[in-house]
């Protein structure tokens, strides 16, 4: 099976992971940038875990803290792009935050896979 489907099904169970995590806490009133990090984070330790096992075949960086950190610098950006997007859609388009956040988990899905595959792995 190709990376990309591999990774669009990691991709999948990790959003799922990230978009619940995100729903109650919106439910519970917690703020949008708050709850889109903590589930972004959560969902980010279990796709670079399952990632690196069963994804990507060859890394680049050899130090598994470096490659950690690599992995991370390239979520950060993800999640800043995230809470962009939402606040765009939110403020300027009126679309609610939970719409918003999935037009924002597709289009980041596209950045992470290409940012890891070309920075980080093979």
């Amino acid at each position: 099976m190709k990376t990309i489907n591999k990774f669009f099904i990691l991709g999948i169970f990790s959003t799922l992971i990230d978009y619940i995590i995100y729903s109650i806490m919106i439910f519970f009133n917690i703020n949008y940038i708050l709850a889109v990090c903590s589930g972004y984070f959560i969902g980010f330790l279990f796709n670079f875990y399952f990632g690196r096992k069963h994804v990507f075949e060859e890394i680049k960086i050899k130090n598994p803290f470096y490659e950690f950190a690599a992995v991370f610098i390239i979520s950060v950006i993800g999640v800043v792009l995230n809470i962009l997007i939402v606040y765009v859609l939110k403020n300027f388009f009126d679309v609610n935050y939970y719409l918003g956040r999935v037009v924002a988990i597709g289009v980041v899905f596209f950045f992470n896979y290409f940012s890891r595959k070309g920075i980080v792995y093979g």
